[in-house]
């Protein structure tokens, strides 16, 4: 009972939501459509159809490094414990495509076991009982796609080259993917085109598209991506929005803690919410009185928005010698406050935007640089809010106050997501845990609390398992040398990181590995054996 005021919507309050259910004349995709809010606004023209939620998670797996077995299935091994079940795991399953990205040339073994995890998780297609062929049978729809592609389209990585403009650009990701049919590893290819042309027709400007984020080794709680679709109506298609206020889950004493130790803006924004009672349109012109129809500007849409995550639970390998105790790993707390991590990044964009126009930023500098930029730099105008109902018997509880900028940070979960942290990351950055990180789970208040309260949510939200993480955790353990001998090798190389810091942490692994025979030293990602 705990757990579903954690982290959770009642069911009670589940059909207020607008529907996300695929449209009959889209058999093979299934972007969302939003339905019409309870107090109407202007009746669509009939011959119109409505706008539609086209929603895209990249997730990117051993890009050019196709030739390092023992880190390909290291990384594989964490796809499947955290990233894979996570993803079939989202309420919002079935009304999102996952585009999974590899080299070109991975190796067969490696394409050949993602291709049969996948399919045993029943994440390549789903069978549509909205939409019957002609012996009046559900149609599959495609739901994931395996491609041999270097290119990544919702954020720039590390040392591509040159300066692309195909970021965010739905068209041109199913025109390239489609002029090579022999790299489409898994998924229908007739499929993609169906959505191609849905997408070529004058009707996707109206429509609003989606890019999320998740890399393999990575993973979301279970009602992220619903979230960021009904923030996507909320401030894209307001006229469809019901209107009613996505009931935050109740908070426990760990997380009234966690959040106001992570940002204490949320009390203060608390306090202003409750200082009104109406849904209002506000005029963000500094000195206007929104108490007049003078003073009150009407909404306009963003033509672009960011949304990322703040905080997440990072999960560790633990040396199985040393620390039997912790057989499946360890969990700690990751909070920042104006810092976006990767899994969750997302984009959201109308279908009539240019994708090259939008600002293409680092994770690290989202939130720094949109924050003092206002709204003017997306295009939107005066600022939405949806207020809590002043009833006693009311559960609805507000939404994020819109400080009318072009960038959110999801402060709806405590956890939004989780992060795996081993020797498979390209920065190998935090790969054991901060003084910070300690230091916050001994805290009084913490102690004894906040770490089995994580290992709930890894269960319960996110549909980790134990055993799953037990196995992980062995494998890295046998495999710990290998594993960091082969990132040294794809330190630097086109795509991923080349920090000094990283490889001299590489080489500390090595060096245990090869020091009765001297060691051997790791140079711009070359290893090289002492004479």
């Amino acid at each position: 009972k705990q757990q579903e005021k954690n982290q959770q919507l009642p069911n009670r309050n589940r059909k207020s939501q607008p529907d996300i259910t695929p449209e009959r004349q889209q058999p093979l995709h299934a972007p969302p459509k939003p339905n019409q809010p309870h107090n109407s606004p202007k009746e669509e023209n009939e011959e119109e159809p409505p706008p539609r939620l086209i929603h895209i998670l990249e997730t990117r797996f051993m890009q050019n490094q196709p030739n390092l077995i023992q880190l390909a299935k290291a990384r594989l091994q964490l796809f499947k414990t955290i990233c894979l079940p996570t993803v079939v795991r989202q309420s919002a399953w079935g009304n999102f495509l996952w585009i999974i990205r590899t080299d070109p040339s991975i190796d067969e073994s490696i394409k050949s076991e993602m291709i049969r995890i996948l399919q045993e998780a029943g994440a390549m297609t789903k069978l549509d009982h909205e939409v019957l062929d002609e012996n009046g049978e559900p149609q599959e729809r495609a739901l994931t796609y395996l491609i041999g592609s270097n290119e990544n389209y919702v954020m720039p990585a590390h040392n591509m080259e040159g300066e692309r403009n195909d970021s965010f650009d739905t068209r041109h990701m199913l025109e390239a993917a489609l002029e090579r049919p022999d790299l489409i590893f898994a998924g229908d290819a007739e499929s993609m085109k169906v959505l191609l042309n849905e997408i070529s027709s004058q009707r996707v400007e109206r429509d609003v598209i989606m890019w999320t984020r998740l890399d393999a080794d990575d993973g979301l709680t279970e009602r992220f991506m619903e979230y960021l679709q009904r923030q996507a109506i909320r401030y894209f298609l307001p006229q469809y929005y019901d209107l009613e206020m996505l009931p935050q889950p109740a908070q426990s004493e760990i997380e009234k803690q966690q959040r106001n130790d992570a940002d204490e803006r949320v009390l203060e924004n608390e306090q202003e919410r409750r200082q009104q009672d109406t849904f209002d349109l506000e005029d963000d012109r500094e000195g206007s009185d929104a108490s007049g129809d003078e003073g009150i500007l009407e909404y306009v849409p963003p033509k672009w928005t960011y949304w990322c995550n703040g905080n997440n639970i990072d999960w560790f390998v633990t040396d199985l010698i040393r620390d039997p105790e912790h057989k499946n790993g360890t969990v700690y707390p990751a909070s920042k406050n104006n810092f976006c991590i990767t899994p969750g990044l997302t984009l959201v964009l109308q279908g009539s935007q240019d994708p090259s126009l939008v600002p293409r930023l680092d994770h690290h500098r989202l939130a720094s640089f949109l924050k003092t930029q206002g709204g003017s730099i997306c295009g939107r105008n005066g600022s939405l809010s949806i207020l809590k109902e002043d009833n006693a018997d009311s559960d609805i509880k507000a939404e994020e106050v819109d400080d009318g900028s072009c960038f959110h940070m999801v402060k709806f979960f405590l956890f939004p997501a989780v992060r795996s942290r081993t020797p498979t990351s390209a920065g190998m950055m935090g790969v054991t845990p901060s003084k910070h990180q300690l230091a916050v789970v001994k805290y009084k208040r913490n102690k004894g609390k906040l770490i089995p309260y994580m290992w709930e949510l890894l269960k319960n939200q996110y549909g980790v398992k134990n055993v799953d993480l037990v196995d992980t955790n062995r494998y890295f353990g046998n495999h710990l040398f290998d594993i960091a001998e082969e990132n040294a090798r794809g330190q630097c190389t086109l795509g991923h990181s080349c920090k000094t810091s990283s490889k001299d942490h590489l080489q500390q692994f090595i060096d245990q590995k090869m020091e009765l025979v001297g060691g051997f030293d790791v140079i711009d990602g070359k290893i090289f054996l002492d004479s």
